[in-house]
């Protein structure tokens, strides 16, 4: 992997439920990177200088007190900002905590809070011009979803069969093509950055549980959708890299959520000639290099099993041997590459049927 020599480049702290992306991202821009997570993965491992693993934290940090390791860091090895990812959608309270220590770069927690605010998310839909799926927070009617605020992976998505509890809210289901476009904001402009579709693994617990994405797909939305989504993202007040989750029923593209931070496709769409974390950090209008097909499947265990496995090419958030995982958990993500998206989704769920199969 090229990137920074991990010797000498400026310390970057990186916290998120799995920080593997983020720490080969903190590479190639250039950085040292220092991960908080809660799997402390092989790859997290070896692209990271320290790699501290957070106990009870793969559903996220909520319930997590991070001040004392993230003080640690800041002592032992003085990172200049900390980058987050996933984990703080639901409690955004505790990033803005972690500002006592040391900058939180991108999106700022406060704008974070408001973007996963389903009133207010749906309040500046509404000023934008943005179609968005009602959503209630009393009885539900039939077909509606129901969804606990701040949830993410799908994993909290269910069938609405009860009124929404206190940290819960319904959404109108719509139905079409899951599109997600991944682009970066600030004051003065949106840069979108490519497209990708998703897709689901549905299981017993969790029906719309998210399986993969791929990309760039060529796609044409409506001609107002990106200045909508730039007023839209000027109001939340985002900053950074950011990804749109829409569904496409064939007329309209619908806004289900904006995750106001780096994501999964970050395995899709980072490049050496063209970081995307330093576009999040600052270098958000310059001409876009274009993408090269790729996709990304998470595979999940069918039964209780214990690492490793026989690991596919394009493996990544790799356990360590002797390692338990439970049935329904993540085993790791598989990623290929080929001449176009279709190709590029086919191998990577290839390499996954067979991953799943050597168990």
């Amino acid at each position: 992997m090229g990137g920074a020599d991990v010797t000498k480049a400026p310390a970057l702290l990186l916290v998120a439920v799995s920080a593997r992306a983020l720490g080969q991202a903190a590479r190639r821009a250039g950085f040292t990177p220092i991960a908080i997570d809660a799997f402390g993965d092989k790859d997290t491992r070896q692209a990271c200088r320290a790699t501290f693993v957070v106990e009870n934290a793969m559903g996220g940090f909520a319930q997590t007190e991070l001040a004392d390791m993230v003080a640690r860091v800041v002592r032992d090895h003085a990172p200049v900002g900390l980058v987050y990812g996933s984990g703080f959608d639901d409690c955004p309270e505790r990033l803005a905590a972690l500002n006592r220590w040391l900058p939180v770069l991108g999106c700022a927690p406060e704008a974070l809070a408001r973007a996963k605010d389903p009133r207010a998310f749906a309040a500046a839909c509404a000023s934008a011009g943005i179609d968005h799926p009602q959503i209630g927070f009393a009885t539900p009617p039939a077909g509606a979803l129901l969804k606990r605020r701040g949830g993410s992976g799908g994993l909290h998505i269910q069938e609405a069969t009860r009124a929404p509890g206190v940290e819960e809210y319904w959404q109108r289901r719509v139905e079409g093509r899951a599109v997600s476009l991944l682009f970066t904001v600030d004051a003065r402009a949106l840069t979108p950055i490519a497209w990708s579709e998703q897709w689901t693994a549905p299981s017993a617990q969790a029906p719309f549980r998210y399986a993969g994405a791929a990309g760039p797909l060529d796609l044409t939305p409506p001609a107002d959708l990106l200045p909508k989504l730039a007023s839209l993202s000027r109001d939340l007040g985002l900053s950074g890299l950011a990804s749109a989750d829409f569904l496409d029923d064939g007329e309209r593209f619908w806004l289900l959520e904006i995750n106001p931070r780096p994501g999964a496709t970050l395995d899709l769409f980072d490049d050496d000639d063209d970081s995307l974390l330093a576009r999040h950090l600052g270098a958000v209008a310059t001409p876009v290099k274009a993408r090269s097909p790729r996709a990304a499947v998470i595979v999940y265990a069918e039964r209780d099993a214990i690492a490793p496995w026989d690991w596919p090419e394009g493996a990544a958030d790799l356990p360590a041997a002797g390692t338990s995982i439970s049935a329904g958990a993540p085993i790791c993500t598989v990623t290929a590459a080929a001449g176009d998206v279709e190709a590029a989704k086919s191998l990577a769920q290839a390499r996954a049927r067979r991953l799943r199969a050597g168990k």
